[in-house]
This record gives C-alpha cells, structure tokens and sequence, in this order.
C-alpha cells in the first residue's frame, strides 16, 4: 500500500511538471514566441509519436519472457535500429517537402529520437518492476533539467528568450536524460550496448509496434491538429492563448483517469469470467457516474476560478472573450467525453478491438474535415468545435458498436445503486 501510494505521489509530480512545461513556458517568452513554441511542441509530439513506433509497449510484454541480459539487450539494440531507421526516413521527408516549422530548426529530430530512445530504454525500468524509477527516468528528470536550463538561460539573457534557444533547451534535457538512463542501465544493471543485429527481431519489432502506434497516433494528432491548423488564419499569439486554454481545460480529466486507472482492470476480469450483462452494466453506471460528477465537478470549479478569480489574467490571456467560450466547448467535451469513454474499452474486452482502426481513422478525417471548414469562419472557436465534434462522434460510434455486438449499452439508470 505505501509503495502504491508513492507510485500515485510521483505519478502526480510527473503530471503536474508536465503541464507546468507546456504552460510554464509562457512565463518566459512573449506571446508571439509561446505561440511559435505551441506550434512546435504540436508538430514534435506527433514526430515523436511517429519515430516511437509503439516500440516501448511491444518491449513491455517481451521483456519477461526470457531472464537473460543478452536477450534484453538485444531487444534494445534492434528497437534502436528501427528507431533510427524511422527517424531518418521521416526526417528526409520532412525535408523534401519543406514542412513548415519542421523543416526549419535542427532540434526538431534529435527531440524526437531522444524522446522515442528515452520511452523504449525507461521501459526496461518498468519491465522489471522499478516502476517508480521508470516514472522519474521517462517522465520527471528531463522535465527538470528543462526548467533549470530554463533558468539559466532566462538570467544570462536579459530575460529573453527566442524560439531557439527554448528548442535548444528542450533537446538538452531531452538528450542528458537519455544518456543518464543509458549509464544507469549499463552500469547498475548490466545490459550491453553492442549486440548483433538481427533482421527477424528488427522485423518482428516493427510489425507488431506498428498497430500500437495507429491507434495511439490517431488521437494524439486529433488533439493537435487544430493548433497546427489555426497558425494558417490566426494570429500566433493567439495559438498560443488557444493552445493554453486547450491545455488547461485537459486537466478536468484527472480524476477520470485516476478512477479509470482503478475500473478497468476490474471490469477486464468481470469480462474474462464471463459474467452476465445484468451485472457488468451495474459495475460500469457506478463508474460512469463517477467519472461524470468528477469532471463536472473540476470543470464547475474551473469555470468559477475563471469567471471570479482572474484565471485569464493570471495566465496572461488577452482574447478573453473568444478564449472563455473556447473553454466553455472544451469543458462540456469532456464532461460528455467522461460518460461515454468506456465503450473504446469494452470494445478490446469482447475482442472487436481490430474495428477501432476503423473507428481512428472515422474520427481523424471528420476532425481535419471539420478543422478546414470551421477554423477560416470561427478562428479558435471553430477549432474548439471541430475538436468537440469529433470526439463525441468518435464515443458515439463506439458506443452503438457495443449495442450491435452486445445488444445493450450497459448504462441503467434507474436503481443503480439497489443491483
């Protein structure tokens, strides 16, 4: 219990450096150039994305099947490789076609193979059940290293700072926190870094990372894209306010997450042991209403501390009238969001999980559509609806696939609680 307990406390700290990271930043530059960083952060997290590959959740189920260092730093090596591999031929694309943003600043690929290196050389932390130290090494230490970088740019420049030198920070965190994982697990746990390569494991790496990554990828580029896309008939500074707001509003999901973290395990097992429907919908309308009133809830206080307590102020927000109904769209996303959101699961427990690559790329093309069409004519409000739109969509979609397959929705909302 104590070990879950600081496992949840260093869970917390990692979240809460990661928002300070996206929005912290703002402190430190001007608006033109957090509009610019929010651009970029968009288009690296998808790259990133990309050259991950979804290797570190294929290493996470091969790690234990052999108790052998050459094994495990074979895995590592060729994931290496693919990675590599990945990068390159991204990057040359990137290149060729002259993307925008992209294509301009060099830092851009060494985040994005550092990042994918760091996520698949962390997992090995987390394979071999060093779950805390998983969570500092991938998710903490570059964070801080960041901020203290940061800092000392901050001071030794006048404060200021330009998009460079916050790439340049950013890619110097990203690159020692690798490194120090990289001693870490050479020194403390004795994997070796020069092992032959072998094609089939390069192969047998990429093929079974790849569908990891679609699904993954589809709703990190929904979730992006409308920032990418507003840069093209928006003010930047008012991307950047956007990209705040959208940012900020995400967090009305904690304890969603922390109550899905606590469900879904269980409801897999109701599911494994075939219990009958009756029961299995009375288990998830007591999760969906939790998950619902919690988000209700941060998102009524949120609302409260925005309207009466000068939240846009403190952020430094100046379109407060358009940004307010931006989060208004993004807040009510969420609350919808939080009473659906377990349809997607449900789905993998009865094994039709092969349909949600239907679903993903349903979702993605309504989301760019909807972006095209909205953004030129309502700016940030179009993008907040487009996003909207496609995300309830999507929770729609897979909620009449569960009532096709199963033939029943699992919600009852009358005498939950007496089942």
């Amino acid at each position: 219990m104590i070990e879950l307990i600081q496992i949840a406390f260093i869970n917390i700290l990692a979240k809460l450096l990661k928002f300070s990271f996206e929005i912290g930043t703002n402190y430190f530059v001007d608006k033109e150039t957090y509009g610019y960083f929010a651009i970029l952060l968009s288009y690296i997290l998808i790259y990133s994305r990309i050259v991950t590959l979804g290797i570190p959740n294929v290493l996470l189920r091969e790690f234990p099947k052999k108790n052998n260092l050459d094994y495990h730093s074979s895995l590592l090596l060729n994931s290496t490789i693919v990675i590599l591999a990945i990068t390159i031929m991204t990057y040359s694309l990137i290149y060729l076609l002259d993307i925008k943003y992209l294509s301009y600043y060099k830092e851009v690929p060494i985040i994005a193979i550092s990042t994918a290196l760091l996520a698949i050389y962390s997992t090995y932390l987390r394979s071999q059940g060093y779950i805390k130290l998983w969570i500092f090494m991938q998710d903490i230490s570059w964070y801080v290293y960041y901020f203290i970088g940061l800092l000392f740019l901050y001071y030794m420049n006048q404060k200021i700072l330009d998009i460079s030198l916050i790439l340049k920070t950013y890619s110097y965190s990203i690159v020692v926190s690798l490194v120090t994982v990289i001693l870490l697990l050479r020194f403390k746990y004795h994997l070796k870094f020069i092992f032959k390569s072998s094609f089939k494991k390069i192969k047998y790496i990429y093929t079974h990372s790849f569908p990891v990554l679609f699904t993954g990828l589809t709703y990190l580029i929904l979730a992006r894209i409308d920032v990418i896309m507003l840069s093209d008939y928006v003010d930047i500074e008012l991307v950047g306010e956007y990209n705040i707001i959208a940012r900020i509003t995400i967090q009305v999901l904690f304890f969603h997450q922390v109550i899905t973290a606590y469900f879904y395990p269980r409801l897999a097992k109701k599911f494994a042991s075939k219990e009958n429907h009756e029961t299995i919908t009375t288990y998830i309308t007591k999760y969906m209403f939790l998950s619902f009133l919690s988000v209700l809830f941060i998102s009524s206080i949120l609302f409260v501390f925005i309207r009466y307590f000068n939240l846009f102020d403190i952020l430094k927000i100046i379109n407060q009238d358009e940004l307010f109904t931006v989060f208004v769209i993004f807040a009510l996303t969420q609350i919808i969001y939080s009473g659906m959101s377990f349809y997607g699961y449900i789905l993998l427990y009865i094994h039709k999980q092969k349909i949600e690559y239907l679903n993903n790329v349903i979702i993605l093309v309504i989301g760019i559509i909807l972006n095209v069409i909205l953004i030129p004519i309502y700016g940030v409000v179009g993008a907040a609806l487009a996003s909207a739109i496609a995300i309830i969509m999507g929770s729609l979609l897979e909620m009449f696939e569960v009532k096709y397959f199963t033939n029943t929705f699992f919600i009852k909302l009358i005498n939950w609680k007496n089942k």
